[in-house]
């Protein structure tokens, strides 16, 4: 019975047998964590295009609706939060704004200050679509026990450090 060689072993196997000096083994875990992080997402992306709103737009949202009560943030924290360009924050703010899931002014208490809201059809989309989501990320760790995923879990974040 011959083992069944995955996208990332053959991509190793490849730059070993290409430039052998070279060590390619580190794409074992990295060039997988990326390629799981891509599934998730175009899952994730699957479910919420089917509700009219894009991944970034979905997590701005899931974001405000996290952040608890007036579910209102500046746009340059939504940033830091979602990981978005400021070009590409405005362009998703003004897309929510349009659909009616947020709106967007300035801070009574100082004028100068820029937020973004969530209002009730926005509040209701993330409440609607976020326990669907949180499903998919379960499903995508079915095959692990606890241990695991807790072992998993601390690795990953000690990489993210």
């Amino acid at each position: 019975m011959t083992k069944k060689i995955d996208l990332i072993d053959a991509l190793v196997a490849d730059w070993q047998r290409e430039r052998p000096g070279s060590d390619a083994y580190p794409m074992q875990v990295v060039g997988r964590i990326i390629r799981l992080g891509r599934t998730y997402e175009q899952e994730v992306s699957h479910l919420l295009r089917a509700h009219g709103v894009s991944y970034s737009d979905f997590d701005v949202l899931a974001t405000l609706r996290r952040s608890g009560p007036p579910y209102e943030s500046a746009p340059t924290e939504l940033q830091h939060n979602v990981l978005l360009t400021s070009g590409a924050m405005t362009a998703c703010l003004r897309r929510l704004e349009s659909a009616g899931l947020i709106v967007r002014g300035t801070k009574p208490e100082d004028r100068r200050k820029l937020s973004a809201k969530l209002t009730p059809k926005g509040f209701a989309m993330v409440e609607s679509l976020i326990d669907r989501r949180f499903a998919l990320a379960r499903q995508s760790l079915a095959g692990l026990d606890a241990d695991q995923i807790a072992a998993a879990e601390g690795l990953l974040r000690r990489l993210g450090r």
